[in-house]
């Protein structure tokens, strides 16, 4: 049976939230470089339709 000490449980607890957090940030920083994208081209640019598309998203 696995038993976890206490330093053991503090350090995985530690890992995931330092993960999180990275996640977090590089997740930020697409969405931001993405928004500065659509703003730069403008709404209705063929640039700012093939983001959506790459997105997922049918326009």
């Amino acid at each position: 049976m696995l038993t976890l000490t206490v330093p053991t449980l503090l350090f995985f607890v530690a890992l995931f939230a330092t993960i999180s957090a990275m996640h977090r940030g590089v997740s930020r920083k697409a969405d931001a470089k993405l928004r500065a994208e659509f703003e730069a081209e403008g709404p209705g640019s063929e640039v700012s339709r093939q983001l959506m598309r790459h997105s997922g998203y049918g326009v």
